[in-house]
């Protein structure tokens, strides 16, 4: 059983519109979509990698991302693991992973596993907090 917790209403509503704008939703891989998750979760790496991204195929071109922009300890393990999860192009050590702050970490994690599982059985929204 697989799920795929959104951080805040906002975090689902940004994947939301984010996803919408895919002009066949059926040809995007579960790694594009876990790359919306995760950049729909934070709102630097969003602005980053934002135009790398080809919202209406699902494409993501990675391959100058990292030398193109400047970044915060925080943001480059993120930028890193979405390269990895989109293209394996970038290796993320699992204690990078360890020293993101809380939610960086729920959403490395969750982004993850979108990417690895085959199927969710429930989405949860957690109301509890603003993005």
């Amino acid at each position: 059983m697989h799920n795929i917790e959104f951080l805040t209403p906002d975090h689902y509503q940004t994947f939301k519109q984010l996803a919408h704008r895919l002009a066949d939703p059926g040809k995007a891989s579960r790694e594009y979509f876990s790359v919306l998750y995760l950049i729909s979760g934070n709102a630097s790496v969003r602005d980053i990698l934002l135009p790398y991204v080809d919202l209406e195929t699902g494409e993501i071109q990675t391959e100058t991302i990292i030398d193109d922009n400047t970044f915060d300890k925080e943001a480059l393990v993120l930028v890193k693991l979405v390269i990895h999860l989109y293209d394996n192009k970038e290796w993320v050590l699992p204690t990078e992973l360890l020293g993101l702050p809380g939610e960086d970490y729920k959403l490395a994690m969750q982004a993850i596993t979108l990417c690895r599982a085959e199927q969710f059985d429930t989405i949860t929204i957690t109301e509890n907090k603003e993005a």
